[in-house]
């Protein structure tokens, strides 16, 4: 037996391999890591396995460079992977968010990536700034890797600074029209809002 065994019991739909510090899988993106980028570990290419076979989401956010390269390298070429929560650093240069080759790293597997709502990783300010800066984030992913590969990441249950006009999912439609003001269609945001999402929930659990 696995000694994750418990997790592809079909309770388990994503795992994230590390938060702000390092883990025994891999590296973080973090300052916090206070090492070199050492990568995927032998312990996370293991567990990547496990949780494929699982048909269980591998979920790169908070991966260092090395160690989100390194997993792309090694997983299964025929599962999608996730970056659930995230920043983009064509609009907003931040050690958390993706650079436009990661981007397209994760559509390339049928993937997708979800857009946070943490102001001061946005380029919104400390206090949160405003929501138009989601609206540019999630825009640029969407010219980038079509909007079947993005979606909303909030990140509302984390310790996050949203912005000023849309602290809830009550202010969603606010979003809404700042994803119209920067061009997007309908039928885009329709899928950013959860059908990219649902589109690879079918996948991995058909």
């Amino acid at each position: 037996r696995s000694r994750w065994d418990s997790i592809g019991d079909g309770r388990v739909l994503r795992v994230t391999l590390m938060h702000l510090t390092n883990s025994r899988l891999g590296c973080t993106s973090s300052p916090l890591r206070l090492t070199s980028d050492r990568g995927l570990s032998a312990l996370g290419r293991e567990f990547i396995s496990h949780l494929e076979s699982s048909n269980v989401l591998v979920d790169l956010a908070h991966a260092s460079s090395r160690t989100f390269s390194d997993a792309l390298e090694f997983h299964d070429r025929s599962k999608p992977m996730l970056v659930s929560h995230t920043g983009v650093q064509a609009v907003h240069p931040h050690w958390r968010n993706l650079t436009d080759r990661q981007l397209c790293a994760i559509a390339d597997t049928g993937g997708i990536i979800g857009v946070f709502f943490h102001g001061p990783f946005l380029g919104g300010g400390f206090f949160g700034g405003r929501v138009e800066k989601v609206a540019k984030h999630v825009a640029h992913a969407v010219r980038l890797v079509g909007a079947q590969h993005v979606a909303i990441g909030s990140d509302w249950d984390g310790m996050i600074a949203t912005p000023l006009d849309m602290p809830t999912c009550l202010e969603l439609p606010r979003l809404v029209q700042a994803l119209l003001n920067e061009g997007l269609s309908e039928v885009e945001i329709q899928l950013v809002l959860g059908g990219s999402f649902l589109r690879l929930l079918c996948a991995v659990r058909p």
